[in-house]
């Protein structure tokens, strides 16, 4: 699961399905004609059950992403439908090009907000004026569409798009924008924006082909359910904090265990103490130093956090003969790794910060360990019999000294 969350599987997936989407146009079309209202329905209950989703799952800037699209994708039914040549249709065209992704980039760059807040509020009241903006645009200066086709600076390539080549260069660099952040921050919201941007962007620039506008939203909302189911999935069985699996992930492994595998608890040694001392900020760096080196565990070890300071490690088809010098590396690796504390102390100006991160830190980096217990599936009857003992055995390792490794008797 940790491949599927991976940002380039996240980037590539839309990417990928818009290239399937691309090849298989025309026998797509030839396959739907008989169901054209189905194809402009579509969009609305895939991106409606998005936005349902969000609101579940309280990810209100995904949700308003959604809105933004249902908005588009509304407009393009009931205002583009005729030729962008005919009456005021291309300056619409040209209002919708601007709008929407500027709508879209605010999402990415702005926190996130619920629905029901000030900000919320504010998020539809200002849906609202853009388009009444946007009305009366179309009311005064309509008459001048078929300038704006002619305008120097709205130069076109007519046999590509219809869209200005500068509009294109614009929507080239937000797509890029959404891009770098995702690869950077690889977060839900993140995702959704490079959904949201990719296929209205792709919708925008091509907007001659036919039915275009009803297939890529059809697939931008069936992305933007996937990406919330995924997100559910990640708050069940994702640790918040380590980023790894959780103790529910765990259990549901442990449904599913053939008749050869060793468990593994790991527990760091006088983490309260190290709370006390550095605050929890560092003990949450602790944790995640430890969670980042168990996911690294050689042995095809799968990593998850317990509960706590306490992680149990899986090791499908291995004997605690094989995993024992697997345990060992891990225990050691975490040992030696040198953990340079943050200074909790902050500069009162820009001038003292601008020195502070010009010298050297003066502080000595710290060193963690752990203490493991392991017990495999030779040992007793039930999964989770075999995690007790492990957990009896870590207790083992505990009263021996710490930062070693005890087996269950």
């Amino acid at each position: 699961m940790g491949l599927l969350r991976s940002s380039a599987v996240r980037m590539g997936t839309p990417i990928a399905l818009l290239l399937l989407l691309a090849a298989g146009y025309h026998p797509l079309v030839t396959s739907l004609a008989p169901y054209y209202n189905l194809i402009y329905a579509a969009p609305y209950f895939l991106l409606l059950t998005a936005l349902l989703l969000s609101h579940l799952f309280k990810s209100a800037r995904v949700g308003m992403m959604v809105i933004i699209l249902l908005v588009g994708y509304t407009i393009i039914l009931t205002r583009l439908q005729s030729p962008l040549e005919q009456g005021t249709t291309y300056l619409e065209y040209l209002l919708l090009a601007v709008a929407l992704p500027i709508n879209l980039l605010y999402m990415i760059i702005v926190r996130d907000q619920k629905l029901t807040s000030r900000f919320g509020v504010f998020f539809f009241l200002a849906i609202g004026m853009e388009i009444g903006w946007c009305a009366l645009l179309v009311q005064q200066f309509g008459e001048l569409s078929s300038y704006f086709q002619q305008h120097p600076i709205l130069v076109r390539a007519a046999s590509v798009s219809p869209m200005p080549v500068l509009l294109i260069v614009l929507l080239s660099i937000l797509i890029c924008i959404s891009t770098l952040r995702l690869l950077r921050k690889n977060s839900i919201e993140d995702h959704a924006a490079f959904i949201s941007v990719l296929c209205s962007t792709i919708t925008l620039v091509f907007f001659y082909v036919p039915f275009i506008s009803s297939l890529v939203f059809s697939l931008a909302g069936l992305l933007l359910v996937a990406n919330q189911v995924s997100f559910s999935h990640q708050l069940a069985f994702v640790d918040g904090l380590t980023e790894i699996a959780g103790r529910r992930a765990l259990e549901d492994e442990l449904k599913h265990l053939g008749r050869r595998y060793t468990l593994a608890m790991l527990d760091v040694d006088h983490f309260k103490q190290f709370n006390d001392t550095y605050g929890h900020e560092i003990g949450d760096d602790v944790l995640k130093l430890v969670a980042k080196q168990m996911a690294c565990c050689e042995g095809g070890a799968s990593a998850f956090r317990y509960g706590g300071e306490e992680f149990t490690l899986l090791f499908k088809g291995k004997t605690t003969e094989h995993c024992l010098p697997f345990l060992d590396a891990l225990r050691e690796d975490i040992a030696h790794y040198p953990l340079v504390l943050r200074d909790q102390s902050r500069p009162h100006d820009d001038k003292q910060g601008l020195q502070k991160r010009g010298r050297a830190s003066d502080k000595k980096p710290v060193n963690i360990t752990v203490s493991i217990g392991y017990a495999d599936a030779s040992q007793a009857d039930t999964p989770e019999d075999v995690l007790k003992l492990a957990d009896k055995a870590l207790y083992k390792a505990k009263e021996a000294g710490r930062n070693c490794i005890k087996g269950s008797a």
